[in-house]
């Protein structure tokens, strides 16, 4: 039997709020094809709400049942799931997302994919700028390790971390650096 409207809702709030049981129990009842059909009023999937409010555990119950595409799909807003964990600094639920073999819709492609403001994750950390230091952090370092970088860049930006001063104007040197390397990302999938 189909789900009805009120078990759809009732459905995306339990991923918004974590509820794990739920989700199994809508599961079992429905099936993991309803659940990967399930979208809000704004196009909103059951990984868009899990992903932005950081519900890791959900998200672990729904990994293994949801296709491929479902990772990548966009809201009316032209959001992935995986842009709302970076708005969010849900630094976990991106790399579980990431984590996920690229056959299964994960990995770097998430991370390449771009907004309907033509920013892929990296980006939009830093256009989000305050308080996402930590998943932008995450993700120079997951595209540094997965796409290479030199050593000697490595080396030197630690070196001018480490002789940072402290306070606003480290800040802004680091955020600088990033921007830099954002606008660097995004020359690089552009050729």
């Amino acid at each position: 039997m189909a789900p009805t409207t009120e078990e759809l809702d009732e459905l995306l709030l339990s991923c918004r709020y974590g509820e794990v049981e739920e989700v199994e129990e809508f599961a079992a009842k429905h099936g993991w094809d309803a659940i990967a059909a399930a979208k809000d009023e704004r196009g909103n999937t059951v990984l868009h709400m899990t992903s932005g409010n950081g519900h890791l555990d959900v998200l672990k119950v729904l990994l293994p049942h949801v296709p491929a595409a479902l990772l990548q799909q966009v809201n009316e807003a032209g959001s992935p799931p995986i842009h709302w964990a970076v708005l969010n600094n849900h630094v976990a639920i991106v790399q579980a997302l990431v984590e996920v073999p690229e056959e299964n819709g994960g990995g770097i492609q998430l991370l390449k994919q771009t907004n309907a403001a033509g920013r892929a994750a990296f980006s939009e950390a830093i256009f989000a700028a305050e308080g996402k230091e930590e998943v932008a952090g995450w993700i120079e370092g997951y595209l540094w390790k997965i796409e290479g970088g030199d050593d000697d860049e490595e080396e030197g930006a630690a070196a001018a971390a480490a002789a940072a001063p402290e306070g606003e104007e480290g800040a802004a040197d680091a955020e600088t650096e990033l921007v830099v390397k954002a606008e660097e990302l995004k020359v690089a999938d552009k050729a």
